[in-house]
């Protein structure tokens, strides 16, 4: 891509700095139904060629040697794989605008796994897309990592969505959480709620141990050295109206919700940039006895 958003260098970095050093956290999934499997490699996904209309559980499983995220968007009767890609060379924002953003599973490092479930409402042509950098910038899904899959019509495996733990409105520009409401470790299932009007999306970091909140934002303001943050996965983009279903394990530990979306009516800025950060914090389960 041609334009390139102040964020996602900044991500290029976090990644670096994690697979220099050790593991310090792991992104799981929690007991879902049959999942469609799809495998994140250096640079290509593995998937299937269809999938049914409705509720549709995903599970991205990284095998590559890089960091990797799970994109899906619908593109219009009109449009073709090229047109979009093309669209995103020129303007990100006003791309991923054009099309139906319909979610995912958020950034994973290799050897994890997430699962997303997703309503799959309308038959057509999606595309699956990573727009990770590599250590050079250039994005995934510009040296290949772009698949395409048809959704057709009949009955899926699931009727119903997951039943969710803990709601997340997303709202332009910031995640609204139940009040007052403790976040312990494990599995779980988050529901995801875009309010709109733009897209958005919801990835999950941990604060790296002995950092705060307030190196992050140190951080952002003037990068230098590694990044304090470590990415966990969360939920990609979805439109105005679109709920997923984010299928987290997480550990205790300080952690951040953002959202890195390019905004279209704020000459592309990410919306992070326009607050789109949320902090929130993981208990152990002994603490809520």
């Amino acid at each position: 891509m041609t334009k390139t958003t102040a964020l996602r260098p900044l991500l290029t970095l976090a990644l670096i700095a994690t697979l220099a050093g050790p593991a310090l956290a792991h992104t799981g999934h929690t007991h879902a139904p049959a999942a469609v499997q799809v495998r994140g490699q250096d640079y290509k996904f593995v998937t299937p060629a269809s999938v049914k209309m409705g509720w549709t559980t995903f599970e991205l499983k990284n095998t590559g040697q890089e960091p990797h995220h799970l994109q899906i968007v619908r593109l219009p009767g009109h449009m073709t794989q090229a047109d979009f890609l093309t669209k995103l060379k020129e303007n990100e924002g006003a791309a991923l605008a054009s099309v139906d953003l319909v979610g995912g599973v958020g950034m994973l490092l290799p050897g994890q796994a997430q699962q997303v479930t997703l309503n799959l409402t309308e038959p057509g042509t999606y595309l699956e897309l990573c727009f990770i950098p590599d250590a050079k910038g250039v994005p995934h899904l510009a040296l290949g990592m772009v698949q395409s899959f048809q959704v057709t019509k009949g009955a899926g495996a699931q009727t119903q969505p997951p039943q969710a733990g803990l709601q997340v409105k997303l709202v332009d520009y910031g995640f609204e959480l139940p009040k007052g409401r403790a976040i312990t470790e494990g599995p779980q299932v988050w529901e995801v709620m875009n309010g709109g009007p733009e897209g958005h999306e919801m990835l999950v970091f941990r604060i790296a141990p002995g950092k705060t909140v307030e190196d992050v934002a140190a951080y952002l303001k003037q990068p230098e050295g590694p990044m304090p943050l470590i990415p966990m996965g969360g939920a990609q983009a979805v439109a105005q109206g679109r709920t997923s279903y984010a299928h987290l394990n997480l550990t205790p530990g300080d952690y951040l919700l953002l959202c890195g979306i390019p905004s279209p009516s704020h000459q592309g800025a990410p919306h992070a940039a326009l607050g789109m950060i949320r902090p929130f914090t993981v208990v152990a389960k002994t603490a809520q006895k």
